[in-house]
């Protein structure tokens, strides 16, 4: 066998380790997150909780796992050492812990978005120690991704008057570090028309007036999910 096609066995074998090592992690990511955060819910049902035992929870690790196959397909069947593969899998790992504690108590904890952030440096760091030409031409993307983030949610909080959260404008940066401009403008487009179609379908059931709230994040995981999936 010639090194040439040595080295691309290698190559293909890291990448599907990768795959079955992610979807491996991914629930066990959301098991922990809820397990060390659920003391601090403020509905005994919900500090009670088992990970995984509801058929919501079910439903969005499914989503989860079929995203992270199509990102995975997206960047060539990668390794765990792209990048953009860490970056993205950290994200959505994130938005399961933040799409569920959002839909049962309104809220984004900011322990979790500060142990995001940690672990964002940490991949940047990494990178940049190991192809810093690489992390220079991630950064301009990660800039951009921050702006938008930045502009339409802040403008998005400042014209709510108090309806979305300053959890979902914190998360929504985040969302836009992880995921550079080239995920995040579609996610949150994706994510918006989603919630504004829901809303307007329970309007016309009248199980919602104009002064309700819903919780935005749950949308904006599916808007992640439906972004990760177009490829």
């Amino acid at each position: 066998m010639k090194p040439g096609e040595t080295r691309n066995e290698e190559g293909e074998m890291a990448g599907y380790m990768t795959l079955v090592l992610g979807m491996i992690l991914l629930p066990c990511l959301y098991g922990g997150s809820m397990v060390l955060y659920r003391d601090s819910f403020q509905e005994e049902r919900n500090r009670s909780r088992i990970p995984l035992r509801t058929g919501r929870e079910l439903a969005v690790m499914l989503l989860g796992e079929l995203a992270l196959v199509r990102v995975w397909w997206t960047l060539g069947k990668c390794s765990v050492l792209e990048v953009r593969f860490q970056l993205l899998f950290v994200m959505l790992a994130g938005m399961t812990f933040f799409c569920m504690t959002d839909f049962w108590e309104q809220i984004v904890p900011n322990r979790m978005l500060l142990l995001l952030m940690l672990v964002f440096l940490l991949i940047l760091g990494w990178q940049g120690i190991r192809d810093g030409e690489a992390l220079f031409r991630l950064l301009p993307s990660v800039v951009l991704g921050l702006l938008f983030s930045m502009i339409s949610f802040g403008l998005g909080y400042l014209l709510s008057h108090g309806s979305m959260g300053a959890g979902d404008v914190k998360l929504a940066l985040v969302m836009g570090l992880y995921l550079t401009g080239e995920y995040v403008v579609g996610a949150v487009f994706y994510g918006c028309i989603a919630s504004a179609a829901y809303s307007l379908v329970q309007l016309a059931r009248k199980k919602l007036s104009r002064k309700d709230t819903i919780p935005f994040v749950p949308f904006l995981y599916l808007g992640l999910i439906i972004r990760y999936l177009v490829g």
